[in-house]
């Protein structure tokens, strides 16, 4: 039997160019709403007093893998220098089950979530754009400046997180690959304030802002609280927004953007227009009008994972 092969997180990046992934997020996208996937609800466990895990595993017709990510959660990490978030994901034959690969998977995660916020920027932004604000300095933040970048083109990035270290860290570096200006900015509201396409990529349980601060016209992408009890956005934007998520079962399950706005009764489900998938099957779904502010909500989809394992087995 072949050995498990094992992809480092160094691999992961050096495999995956910007516009590759995002050729692989969308026909996850497009395959799931075809109906050619095999996706369970992702499964929760969380330990009392420890970490929280969860588990999403995954698969596409046609394809000769199945791929079940495991995700280990705990932001009390932080206080001791240590991951807030893990994770790996598991590659097995799919006629066999045997294990075929274990690939490092906190970069893969940022790259195929930031193609992801590129394919809902590219479908329901305004055309012209002039600032991408970014809130969060982490790995997510950092993928998703080029990945905006490859849909629209931006005339500076406006970024925040509280440490302001972080901050001119994320600056120094993203200067150094980009053209456009990088520039930090003083509070959460000011990026909201002043940003045409923004994307939320925090660990903040509670909103960053107040949501009658974002412009009309602007695009959000909500990607970094997936937890029912957490949210970057308060109700105010959300109700306020043409709504687009990656899976409808899964907002109104898990993601907190969404379900506490439900349990106010401040939007029904109606609200979520539809999915990006979809969306991308039927363009016209969504009439945009200048003044509109869209948002993309996602907290990851498993097929997203499967259809990017499977490529990068086949690379090595």
């Amino acid at each position: 039997m072949k050995p498990i092969l094992s992809i480092s997180e160094s691999e992961v990046g050096l495999a995956l160019t910007v516009r590759k992934s995002i050729q692989l997020a969308q026909r996850a996208y497009v395959e799931r709403a075809r109906e050619r996937v095999l996706e369970p609800l992702r499964t929760w466990l969380t330990i009392p007093g420890g970490a929280s895990f969860y588990f999403m595993p995954a698969y596409v017709f046609g394809l000769g893998t199945v791929s079940v990510k495991v995700v280990a959660l705990n932001p009390r990490n932080r206080q001791n220098s240590l991951p807030t978030t893990s994770a790996t994901i598991h590659v097995f034959d799919s006629k066999t089950g045997v294990e075929m690969a274990r690939i490092a998977g906190d970069n893969l995660t940022a790259i195929r979530t930031a193609a992801s916020s590129a394919i809902a920027t590219d479908s329901l932004s305004l055309k012209e754009i002039d600032t991408l604000g970014i809130l969060g300095t982490g790995k997510q933040a950092q993928a998703h400046v080029p990945a905006i970048m490859e849909v629209r083109n931006v005339s500076r990035v406006l970024v925040y997180s509280r440490s302001k270290a972080h901050r001119a860290t994320f600056v120094r570096s993203t200067s150094k690959n980009i053209s456009a200006p990088v520039n930090a900015a003083s509070s959460a509201e000011e990026v909201a304030r002043k940003s045409d396409v923004l994307v939320l990529a925090t660990s903040s349980p509670v909103p960053l802002f107040r949501g009658s601060t974002v412009r009309l016209g602007a695009h959000v992408n909500a990607i970094g609280a997936a937890l029912p009890s957490s949210r970057e956005m308060d109700t105010t934007l959300v109700k306020r927004s043409v709504l687009v998520v990656d899976s409808v079962e899964q907002a109104v399950a898990t993601y907190g953007d969404i379900v506490i706005p439900l349990k106010e009764k401040a939007i029904t489900r109606s609200h979520i227009r539809t999915e990006l998938g979809k969306l991308l099957l039927h363009p016209r779904m969504i009439q945009r009008r200048k003044s509109d502010i869209t948002i993309f909500k996602a907290g990851g989809l498993g097929v997203l994972d499967s259809v990017f394992a499977d490529y990068l087995v086949s690379r090595f």
